[in-house]
């Protein structure tokens, strides 16, 4: 399992994706990363707003952020870090991204 300060961060963020009319899509896997074919705990996460997306992935305590436009695909913001503090910034961040312009 992933870092617990990460863990209790993604799960609101995850609770508060689901109870949003808003929130068209959302994806969440989690295990091991096959990827580099290690035991790493690793998880996946994938919300879609009306304007743009967002990819979360968690890889031990490292964490990448990345944002999109939805209509093109093309990469607005990424964002690697490992601090829980900053985890919780960037969601905020990510929310006011996804539901913005509606």
């Amino acid at each position: 399992m992933i870092n617990d300060e990460l863990r209790h961060i993604v799960t609101e963020f995850v609770v508060e994706m689901l109870n949003d009319p808003r929130c068209e899509s959302i994806l969440l896997d989690a295990g091991e990363d096959a990827i580099l074919d290690s035991d790493l705990p690793v998880l996946y996460l994938d919300v879609v707003g009306k304007r743009c997306g967002c990819t979360l992935n968690i890889v031990g305590g490292e964490y990448s952020v990345g944002i999109r436009d939805r209509d093109t695909d093309e990469t607005i913001t990424t964002v690697k870090g490992r601090e829980a503090w900053g985890l919780r910034e960037l969601l905020v961040e990510i929310k006011t991204r996804l539901w913005e312009d509606e």
